[in-house]
């Protein structure tokens, strides 16, 4: 809970500032966090859809752009934690209509002195289970199917369908963890234990 908490800390410092954050993203939920893993949700508003009425791809790459930000908070670097290099995203699919939810996860791939590579995944929220099947003299083996038509490692996590991934590359500048996590990201660690 350590690292959610100061996450949800910067989060909330960022907010606090207004601007683009605060006017688009103010319902962006951190709901999980250790050291390089974050996990979200964001309430998709009318204010958030495109001519189509699903979630606009500028406010996916705003997301993008935040999440993989806070991705570098959980290794104790508070808010701001550099400037983008690099950006990207790629759309697989229409991510959701007014009042839906959109799973986002944030990893660090790789934190340099100097530079940061993340990345991160934006899903619908997982389909409900099916009910279960209706007993015959015959059985068949289902265990092979997956719900929604998701993969296999999509399901396996508790998300639904991929609908758009994304990386930032950040220059960190002077940017250095202020604390460190433990690796559940439960325990605030001193940073001398951590040489």
């Amino acid at each position: 809970m350590a690292c959610l908490r100061f996450l949800d800390k910067c989060w909330q410092t960022t907010l606090a500032k207004g601007g683009h954050d605060r006017n688009v993203l103010s319902s962006l939920r951190l709901l999980e966090a250790r050291p390089g893993y974050l996990r979200g949700v964001f309430k998709i508003g009318g204010k958030h859809l495109n001519n189509h009425n699903t979630i606009h791809g500028g406010v996916i790459l705003s997301l993008t752009d935040t999440i993989t930000s806070l991705s570098l908070s959980t290794h104790g670097i508070s808010a701001p934690t550099g400037v983008s290099v690099n950006i990207s995203t790629e759309f697989v699919r229409p991510g959701g209509i007014d009042g839906s939810d959109l799973i986002i996860v944030g990893r660090v791939e790789q934190l340099g002195r100097t530079l940061a590579y993340t990345r991160c995944e934006f899903y619908t929220p997982p389909a409900p289970p099916a009910p279960p099947p209706v007993q015959t003299t015959t059985t068949t083996d289902t265990s092979a199917s997956t719900p929604d038509g998701a993969g296999a490692g999509e399901v396996g996590l508790g998300l639904g369908k991929l609908v758009a991934y994304g990386s930032q590359t950040k220059f960190m500048g002077g940017a250095k963890p202020i604390l460190r996590f433990s690796k559940d990201g439960e325990d605030e660690i001193p940073l001398e234990e951590q040489k």
